[in-house]
């Protein structure tokens, strides 16, 4: 069996290629100077994506290094597109981008989103080449606050497809190793949202269908995970951990 940890949201950059497409539009501006945001933000989705989210990248770091497996990360902004949408969904674009030209969002796709889900589908082929399973573990980051403006109860989430027993077998020993490494940390399964919603995971379940594929998104209450103290290091250590001791057949694929 065979790890790949992948990070959609963590990357703060520009593509070189976009610069100029971006360079008379107000969204630019707002991509290189981001507004504050206000004290009372409006509440939306809790999976929704910040316009900044290195939280998400350096857990995906943290977990990729303790499980010692290969990580592929989305290097640009979540905002220009959610590189974990399929192409037709309503919430592929911001409002703001959905503004501009046709052939300015063509660029940004070609540019952000193609080449991260071909890379992963590339590394995925390989691995599945080598080892007749493969845990592909999505790292993403939820609001720390619900709608009504009530705190989330969980701290970890772990999405995943119930109708598929090998994900569903794999989130519950690794609900369980967790409860005995840090009974404090709340593990909740296909919550805030659910496996089976549209995601980069979903994709790679249609496009392995025929192979040992398994998709999880590791989803992190950003009420803790912002927070750059020892505390966050622990608890991601111990996550990684728990993913070893879940997958103990796992070979190291570091490059």
């Amino acid at each position: 069996m065979a790890l790949l940890v992948t990070c959609d949201t963590g990357g703060d950059r520009i593509p070189e290629t976009l610069r100029e497409p971006l360079a008379h539009t107000p969204f630019f501006s707002d991509v290189l100077h981001p507004p504050q945001p206000p004290a009372q933000p409006a509440r939306r989705d809790r999976l929704e994506i910040p316009r900044l989210d290195r939280e998400a990248g350096f857990a995906a770091r943290a977990i990729a290094e303790a499980v010692d497996c290969d990580l592929i990360a989305n290097p640009y902004r979540a905002d220009l597109v959610d590189v974990g949408r399929s192409i037709h969904h309503r919430n592929l674009f911001r409002p703001e981008v959905r503004c501009l030209p046709t052939a300015t969002r063509k660029a940004i796709l070609a540019a952000v989103r193609t080449p991260y889900r071909d890379a992963i589908r590339r590394r995925l082929s390989d691995l599945l080449l080598r080892f007749p399973y493969v845990v592909h573990l999505s790292i993403r980051t939820f609001a720390a606050r619900t709608k009504s403006g009530g705190w989330q109860r969980g701290d970890v989430g772990l999405l995943y497809d119930p109708s598929r027993g090998d994900e569903l077998d794999w989130c519950l020993d690794l609900s369980d190793e967790l409860y005995f490494a840090m009974p404090d940390l709340k593990v909740r399964r296909n919550h805030p949202g659910r496996g089976t919603n549209d995601s980069l995971t979903k994709a790679m379940r249609k496009h392995f269908s025929d192979v040992h594929y398994l998709g999880i998104e590791v989803v992190l209450n950003r009420a803790w995970v912002a927070r750059p103290v020892r505390k966050r290091r622990e608890v991601l250590r111990t996550i990684g951990n728990a993913i070893r001791e879940v997958t103990p057949e796992a070979t190291p694929q570091a490059a």
